[in-house]
């Protein structure tokens, strides 16, 4: 007897977990541990998904904002 093929339904999860677009990094790196998901939509205001996020979008954004971190005033210039 031939094998069913998968589709979508089968292997997807059935919980949703949404985040708002002003929604704090903190609060998305929350969310993703709480309910083991990535990536997750983003929703606006009135509900209607305007993109995703996910783990690799939050670490290169956060490797990103490190690279572009200029060195404190007083701790890069020369002894004397």
């Amino acid at each position: 007897m031939p094998e069913t093929p998968l589709i979508v339904s089968d292997v997807m999860p059935q919980t949703v977990v949404t985040v708002g677009r002003d929604a704090p990094f903190k609060e998305i790196v929350e969310a993703i541990q709480q309910w083991k998901v990535s990536p997750m939509p983003v929703l606006e205001d009135e509900g209607r998904v305007i993109g995703v996020v996910s783990e690799a979008d939050l670490l290169l954004r956060r490797r990103w904002r490190r690279s572009c971190r200029r060195p404190d005033a007083g701790s890069g210039g020369s002894a004397g």
